[in-house]
């Protein structure tokens, strides 16, 4: 194996397993792998990719093992396929092409990938992704429900706007591809933030903003979430920005936003929302318990495919 091969681990399971096979690829893997669930039918199929290089061998040994461990008991409710591809890092985008079809995750806002043909009708949004190692295509839940809360918070600033006279501000918690940063500069935030730790999210996110003609309007900045501190590099951004979001999101494991709920909330303005994600239908009333308790109330939620979604608020 060579520095220029990537391997694609691929997992097709049914829908209600995808939760439980995506966890267990993060946990061996340290980086979100992408789901794809059609519209119609009961499979998911479960994508990560990464460089090809000796000891990868174990993670596909666990995922198997995983398999057979859940077909034993009996929890398997239909045939879960495990495989593993090795492709040229030059031809690995190709890859992609079979399974990431264009989102519309509103009737107003669409993600497609560089190749689609799909063009905006009647007031759509449309945001291009092009296939990456990052996490974030809009396809899976936790991301869709993000990007429509940027368009909910979006919709409410324009009704309060005689109020505020200023736009709404955007801060996401490990951006991944930059999708929603993307979503909230197409749709007129300011300052619209994303940070990373991973540098490759961040080189990837950047492009993106950049394939969005969008580089100039929001910043991607390679940080992990504890060391985040807020430092506004554009100048058109830096001198009417006082510091907090009009909405902050956070599509991260549980633990992550459980360790860290004192300071998400931090960075919230008042009146602001909080849009916390990636946390498992087994993990929700752990993690509600957590915020509730430092003042903030639920005002959407949303489960699917094992995933449980808030948009909260502190209590005033």
């Amino acid at each position: 194996m060579t520095h220029n091969k990537l391997q694609q681990i691929l997992v097709t399971v049914p829908r209600r397993l995808e939760p439980a096979f995506t966890m267990h690829l993060r946990s061996l893997a340290g980086q979100w792998p992408t789901s794809w669930m059609p519209a119609s039918g009961d499979r998911a199929e479960i994508s990560l990719f990464m460089p090809a290089r000796r000891g990868t061998d174990k993670i596909l040994r666990s995922v198997r093992t995983f398999r057979d461990i859940l077909c034993d008991l009996g929890l398997a409710p239909g045939p879960i396929r495990v495989r593993r591809k090795m492709i040229r890092a030059k031809d690995w985008a190709r890859a992609w092409r079979n399974s990431f079809e264009p989102v519309r995750v509103s009737p107003t806002l669409v993600v497609k990938p560089t190749w689609s043909k799909l063009q905006a009708r009647g007031g759509q949004v449309i945001i291009q992704i092009d296939p990456t190692l990052a996490f974030g295509t809009g396809h899976h839940p936790t991301t869709a429900f993000c990007l429509r809360m940027v368009e909910r918070v979006k919709a409410e600033s324009e009704r309060q706007k005689a109020k505020t006279q200023e736009p709404p501000s955007l801060l996401d918690c490990g951006c991944g591809t930059g999708i929603l940063p993307i979503a909230a500069a197409r749709l007129g935030y300011a300052p619209a933030i994303g940070f990373d730790y991973d540098r490759q999210a961040v080189r990837v996110a950047r492009a993106n903003a950049k394939l969005n003609r969008v580089e100039r309007r929001l910043e991607i900045i390679k940080s992990a979430l504890e060391d985040f501190t807020l430092s506004v590099k554009t100048p058109s951004i830096r001198g009417r920005f006082a510091g907090k979001f009009s909405l902050v999101t956070a599509n991260l494991a549980a633990d992550v936003l459980v360790g860290n709920a004192r300071r998400l909330t931090r960075w919230v303005r008042p009146g602001g929302t909080l849009a916390l994600a990636g946390v498992l239908d087994r993990d929700a009333r752990r993690v509600t318990a957590v915020f509730r308790r430092l003042g903030w109330r639920g005002v959407a939620r949303e489960s699917a495919g094992g995933w449980t979604s808030w948009a909260m608020r502190r209590q005033s």
